[in-house]
């Protein structure tokens, strides 16, 4: 059917954004870290910067170890994965599946609607609600779902069809004021758009700096009206030093965002009574029902000035095998960077580069690798690229 495929093309791998590059992101990603554990705007950030520095060496050496392991054994085989650039989309089968996905997002929304009432963006006008975190069944699924439909999107043809994904999919978790899911969705679509395009460097960083400021309003708009308090709510949540009180609401807000997770990590590493090895990282990769509670919890950590309920993406595996944990995490990393970066992998593979790459971009926040959520939401991509893609040669390319 040849009138139900299109051709499209997507970015050598090697002028890339460096955001698309897990070897960038991971250096990236604790720069970040280390400025704003630096600028110790909250009374509870960790006040002994160094520990973050030992942290930052520590993770460097584990994840250079892994990506150095896979690149000379890539090397010392000769091999390098490499494919075609141009992909026949059979937009047919794309269609069957988000119809499968809209389907699945409609019924479960509004399952809940009649079992748990107004959902929680009602909140947001005073109506009573029930809270973000309580509100709704099987949001496993669902926001497997909604990522899934909103990543792929781009592969679709009609224009109408794909802004209405475009917009559908954020109003969801908007609806659910889900925060965290928003912004890895605008992430990784972020990603999959800058690994297909064509266009030059400079106007893809001009659409990702827009994209990151509707991403940053979103969560400033979400996080205020989460609570009736709006910033006020923030300033006491977090502790933040009166110095910092005049400071846009959006800045402080992104600047916690990074640096309490890094600060709660380094009060982890302090005061953790670790006794033996566990498994509780994995509890995050169960599904809800089945989930225990887990170890990351404030009041279990050992200190009051571990807040919120986030602490970078080593956190679980330290409280499971101590320094072995973070050695074993970012070694892992590594090999998953060094997978990603052989060849032209990154490119052909864009709907489930764009998954690890939003497991990388917040990897100061928590551990997404493990989240059943993301880890459902990676299984599917992979099926669905296989599924409504076809690799086809240069020559057939330029004559479709």
């Amino acid at each position: 059917m040849q009138h139900a495929e299109k051709l499209w093309r997507v970015r050598n791998p090697r002028d890339i954004p460096f955001y698309c590059s897990p070897l960038h992101m991971f250096f990236v990603e604790w720069a970040l870290m280390l400025a704003t554990l630096l600028l110790r705007i909250s009374y509870a950030s960790f006040p002994y910067p160094s520990a973050g520095f030992v942290l930052f060496a520590l993770a460097t050496v584990s994840f250079l170890a892994g990506f150095w392991t896979l690149f000379f054994a890539y090397k010392a085989r000769g091999y390098s994965p490499k494919g075609n650039h141009v992909y026949r989309v059979n937009v047919v089968r794309l269609r069957r599946f988000h119809f499968a996905a809209l389907t699945l997002i409609l019924f479960v929304m509004l399952m809940n609607l009649k079992l748990y009432g107004l959902p929680p963006i009602f909140g947001f006008i005073g109506v009573d609600t029930l809270d973000y975190q309580e509100y709704g069944s099987l949001r496993q699924p669902l926001f497997t779902a909604i990522l899934v439909l909103f990543v792929s999107a781009p592969l679709e043809t009609s224009a109408w069809r794909r802004w209405a994904l475009y917009l559908f999919s954020p109003a969801c978790f908007m609806i659910y004021s889900s925060r965290g899911y928003l912004l890895v969705m605008l992430f990784q679509a972020l990603a999959v758009f800058s690994l297909r395009t064509q266009l030059n460097k400079k106007k893809i960083y001009a659409i990702a700096a827009v994209t990151f400021a509707v991403a940053l309003l979103a969560s400033n708009f979400i996080g205020n009206a989460r609570n009736s308090l709006g910033v006020d709510a923030l300033l006491g949540y977090l502790q933040i030093k009166p110095a910092y009180y005049d400071w846009p609401a959006a800045y402080l807000w992104l600047i916690s965002y990074i640096s309490s997770p890094i600060s709660n990590m380094c009060w982890i590493v302090h005061v953790y009574p670790y006794q033996h090895p566990s498994w509780s990282f994995l509890y995050s990769a169960l599904p809800g029902f089945w989930a225990p509670q887990p170890i990351e919890q404030a009041g279990m950590l050992g200190s009051e000035k571990i807040i919120d309920g986030v602490h970078t993406y080593m956190s679980k595996y330290f409280i499971d095998f101590w320094y072995f944990g973070i050695v074993g995490i970012n070694y892992v990393w590594g090999l998953i960077s060094a997978f990603l970066n052989a060849g032209d992998r990154i490119t052909r593979n864009f709907l489930a580069s764009s998954v690890i790459l939003g497991c990388m971009a917040f990897m100061f926040f928590s551990d997404f690798l493990t989240i059943l959520i993301i880890m459902l939401e990676f299984g599917l991509l992979v099926l669905m690229q296989r599924y409504v893609t076809l690799p086809v040669t240069d020559n057939q390319g330029s004559q479709g």
